[in-house]
């Protein structure tokens, strides 16, 4: 190679000019790139830049008019340092393109050994002239004749391998991007353009026979980082992201955007978008932006799509931003699908709810319904109930006449339909298709179903228009549904046999009381009128001899026996009925006892019986209804004097205890067994029964006495032992005398038992 370069000549200053402006411009380019962001692309166009720098500045040494010792210094820096420009050329594409070769300890010290190797065999050449050869020449002192040996083709060819390496990192993130690059693709290239220069100076004695390489990086720095700058890093960003991006100007304007924002707006696909604001192109991605709204809705024609929007900032590029739309549709559709699934349990449970309160039929479905139609948002849904061995539709969504036939006609238990067959096995199904399972009944426009048994009361049916539309997880709810509608018409059911049952059992009741009462006053005319005849009888026979007067005394004893058992069942029928309940009032207790013992002194006496009232003439106020108290207290004197022998003692005692007034009625009788007490207080029960009965009476005198004792809110106790008598206890509510409470008439005269006629 030979070096022509007469001093002050037209190719010497354009040679020396053109190397000037290069080591300026990459100097300028490493300030500039000082302020990139992105560290590892900072620092590797750095060395890019001040390698090309003092690459460009060795050659304007050499072109300088200096001795030729120093031209072959400066000769050898060229080379050295230019074989550098080409390990920061690469470190520079791999930290660019986001590789990261740069950081591979294996591709560091194949760097280093290469770098080193031939650094050694240039700084060596001057011993062994194997990389090249420096002479003096033709056409003065400062001609220079340059021969380049082996190495030095080796190593070219090495150098534009390895920068061949970094353009195709670059050339494939442009690919990638789908942004704009032509531009700055076509500006990377012209670093590649002085090899053409080379071989041009090779052949051609218009230009020298040098590296050309410094000025094409010179034009690769001017252009990068003061012409194309925002490009630059928009690039940068770019290729870092698979998500589509647009580029916004510091005012708001779209400057560029990827192949990968058509796809989602189309309308962009002219690009008269660019230069536009964003509002007036896509207002509906500015609208977010303006909101700080971060997730954006797209549909791509079958299912949305949702874009997660982040705007940044591109660092030293004048304000210049990025929208960056990151594709979350499948982690948005699982948090959707997630918090749908939490919404319709909650709604499960509101529904449980409201089923658990349902007072009827009706009620049941109509909270399956709007769960299932409303909520759960099928549109097809049937509630049928089971009447007379069939399911019959009872309550339908108001979709169902506008998808399926008018006529849905009931359904047999026993036949061949898949309702049937739900409703026998009590089992539900789910079906995608339903026109090629079941062909029995008109589905009309319904393709999937489900269906749910509610126990043994009828079905819950679920359908859709679309093949396949029934979900599991809403299949599972329904399911859980069903069950505790199931469980709430088995109540529903259980109540009303109850209401029925009580129904009947008061009805029966009713007609019991009004059929004792119509037959105790049928009974009682005539037997009154017996009676008094009777009494006529043996008043005309009494000085007559004849049996006359002993057969009047029968027919009156027994009138007067069947005319007590007929008071007694009256008495019950009463206050079973209600009408014998009079108001509480205050009462004299003692005064009640002492006119019951008078009555049946003489029947006492008769008997050979001691009857004695234990009160002393103390008053002891209870608070009862007077008629009640004396029916009670009869009933318990006539006991205890029909099961006391002659002889015996029976025992009337009125006290205070306990904050009540306590009646007792004790005799010296027969007693009982204490284990019959239990049954002792029963309508028609008495110790001995059946015909071989010891003492005569219908065993309603205590059933009356314990009726009438509950109703004015007191209890009766016994204590007995056979054949040692019984004592029975009354203790009713406590009250003051009338004279305390302001009423000195509050105390009802007794008299005798009321006669119903």
């Amino acid at each position: 190679m030979s070096l022509s370069v007469p001093s002050g000549g037209p190719v010497f200053w354009g040679y020396l000019l053109a190397f000037v402006a290069a080591s300026l411009a990459c100097l300028g380019a490493a300030w500039r790139a000082w302020s990139i962001p992105y560290a590892g692309t900072r620092h590797s166009l750095l060395a890019f830049f001040l390698t090309s720098a003092a690459w460009a500045g060795a050659y304007i040494g050499f072109l300088l008019p200096v001795s030729p010792l120093a031209k072959h210094v400066f000769y050898q820096i060229s080379l050295v340092v230019g074989f550098g420009t080409v390990w920061a050329w690469l470190w520079f594409c791999s930290a660019y393109t986001g590789r990261a070769i740069h950081r591979n300890a294996s591709a560091q010290w194949f760097a280093i050994v290469v770098y080193g190797g031939v650094t050694l065999l240039k700084v060596t050449n001057p011993f062994h002239h194997l990389y090249y050869t420096l002479e003096p020449g033709q056409g003065g002192v400062f001609d220079l004749v340059i021969r380049h040996g082996l190495f030095y083709w080796v190593v070219m060819g090495v150098a534009y391998a390895l920068a061949t390496a970094g353009y195709l990192m670059l050339f494939e993130m442009f690919w990638k991007t789908e942004t704009r690059t032509g531009p700055l693709a076509a500006l990377t290239a012209l670093t590649a353009f002085p090899a053409v220069l080379n071989i041009t100076g090779h052949v051609n004695p218009t230009l020298q026979d040098i590296t050309h390489e410094p000025l094409g990086v010179a034009v690769f720095a001017i252009g990068v980082l003061f012409v194309y700058s925002y490009q630059f890093q928009a690039v940068r960003l770019a290729g870092s992201l698979s998500a589509p991006t647009i580029m916004l100007s510091a005012d708001g304007r779209i400057k560029d955007y990827g192949r990968r924002i058509i796809d989602l707006f189309p309308k962009l696909e002219d690009r008269s978008a660019i230069g536009k604001p964003l509002g007036a192109a896509l207002p509906e991605l500015a609208q977010k932006l303006e909101e700080d709204r971060s997730l954006l809705e797209t549909t791509d024609g079958s299912a949305p799509r949702y874009y997660r929007i982040v705007e940044t900032s591109l660092g030293a590029t004048g304000g210049s931003d990025v929208v960056v739309l990151s594709d979350v549709t499948e982690r948005e559709r699982r948090e959707r699908a997630l918090r749908d699934r939490q919404e319709k349990v909650e709604a499960l449970y509101a529904a449980i709810s409201r089923l658990l309160r349902a007072e009827n039929r009706t009620e049941v479905g109509d909270v399956v319904l709007r769960l299932v139609n409303e909520v759960f948002g099928y549109p097809l849904v049937s509630i049928r109930f089971v009447e007379d061995g069939r399911l019959v539709p009872v309550q339908g969504s108001p979709q169902i006449a506008e998808h399926m036939p008018p006529q849905r006609p009931p359904v047999d238990i026993e036949g061949e339909s898949l309702l049937a067959d739900v409703y026998r096995n009590e089992e539900p199904f789910v079906i995608d298709d339903l026109h090629a399972v079941d062909t029995q009944l008109d589905y009309g426009a319904a393709r999937a179903a489900a269906c749910f048994p509610m126990g043994t009361h009828g079905t819950i049916a679920v359908g859709d228009v679309e093949r396949g539309a029934i979900d599991s997880f809403d299949g599972g709810l329904i399911e859980v549904l069903a069950a505790h509608a199931a469980v709430v018409l088995d109540r529903l059911d259980q109540e009303e046999a109850l209401r029925t049952a009580k129904q009947e059992a008061e009805e029966a009741s009713q007609m019991k009381s009004a059929l004792l009462a119509n037959t105790s006053h049928e009974f009682r005319t005539p037997l009154t009128s017996i009676i008094g005849f009777a009494e006529e009888i043996a008043t005309m026979a009494e000085d007559d001899d004849a049996p006359i007067g002993r057969f009047a005394d029968h027919i009156e004893n027994s009138g007067r026996r069947l005319l007590g058992t007929l008071d007694a069942i009256l008495n019950l029928s009463r206050l079973q009925g209600g009408t014998l309940r009079r108001p509480s009032e205050p009462t004299d207790m003692t005064t009640v006892a002492e006119e019951a013992a008078d009555q049946f002194y003489p029947e006492a006496v008769e008997a050979d019986i001691a009857l004695r009232t234990e009160a002393n003439g103390t008053p002891v106020w209870t608070r009862a209804d007077p008629e009640g108290l004396r029916i009670a207290l009869q009933n318990l004197i006539s006991n205890a004097v029909k099961y006391t022998e002659p002889g015996g003692d029976v025992w009337i005692r009125v006290r205070t205890g306990d904050e009540a007034a306590v009646l007792e009625v004790e005799d010296t009788g027969v007693g009982m067994d204490p284990a019959q007490t239990e049954t002792l207080f029963e309508p028609f029960r008495q110790e001995s029964e059946g015909m071989g009965r010891e003492y005569e009476g219908t065993g309603l005198g205590l059933a009356v006495t314990k009726e009438a004792v509950e109703q004015m809110g007191g209890a009766i106790e016994v204590e007995t032992e056979k054949g040692a008598g019984s004592r029975f206890t009354v203790r009713l509510p406590e009250a003051e005398a009338p004279e305390k409470v302001g009423d000195p008439s509050a105390s009802a005269p007794l008299g005798n038992a009321d006669t119903p006629s």
